[in-house]
């Protein structure tokens, strides 16, 4: 009863997010006919009662093979990439999302001019005796989560997000991909068939 009520629940929310008419796309070639909507934080938290803070661009993607074709669906052959600036990024999976598995990204501080004299021209650092060389240490650091419990939303995209399997038949799913506050007008979806890449872009 439990998946029949978010099965329900999820297609309530995309059938809502489709009403606003969300930025769509498609592409095809004679393997399979790709359709796929970006979602807006409204149509995420109806889904998962967060938005997550607004740090993903969460896709729904309809795969439909065609002449009866065994389709063997990777995440990796998916690629989101941003026109603007030429930033691309394969989608994640539900454990880097949420749950133990989560990947934290951690920024150090700035770096800072170690000693000397730091004026400069044209972006060019002026020092005396070597004295005013640019600490250029990566403070980022990248930690595991740890909570001691499982995400309860660990579970839900787990059900939500597509699924890697053969299929011969239509199939839905959400793809999850860590762009921040990118338009998309200026994003690209591009998946990796048997027969070549194809691309589509939202409008």
């Amino acid at each position: 009863m439990t998946g029949m009520l978010a099965t329900a629940l999820l297609f309530c929310a995309l059938s809502s997010a489709k009403d606003r008419k969300l930025p769509t796309g498609q592409a095809s070639n004679d393997v399979v006919l790709l359709e796929a909507s970006v979602l807006d934080s409204d149509a995420i938290t109806q889904i998962f009662g967060s938005d997550f803070k607004g740090v993903y661009q969460v896709l729904e993607v309809t795969l439909t093979p065609k002449a009866g074709k065994t389709l063997d669906i990777k995440l990796d052959d998916f690629l989101l990439r941003s026109d603007m600036t030429g930033e691309h990024t394969g989608p994640l999976l539900p454990g880097e999302i949420a749950g133990q598995g989560a990947l934290v990204v951690k920024r150090g501080d700035p770096p800072k001019q170690k000693g000397g004299f730091g004026g400069g021209f044209g972006g060019i650092m002026m020092g005396g005796g070597g004295m005013g060389q640019p600490d250029t240490t990566d403070r980022t650091k990248v930690e595991m989560k740890e909570d001691g419990e499982k995400d309860p939303m660990l579970k839900t995209l787990k059900r939500k997000i597509l699924a890697e399997k053969p299929i011969t038949e239509t199939v839905t799913g959400l793809l999850f991909f860590p762009f921040e506050k990118e338009k998309p007008k200026h994003l690209a979806l591009v998946y990796t068939t048997p027969s070549g890449k194809i691309r589509t872009q939202f409008k």
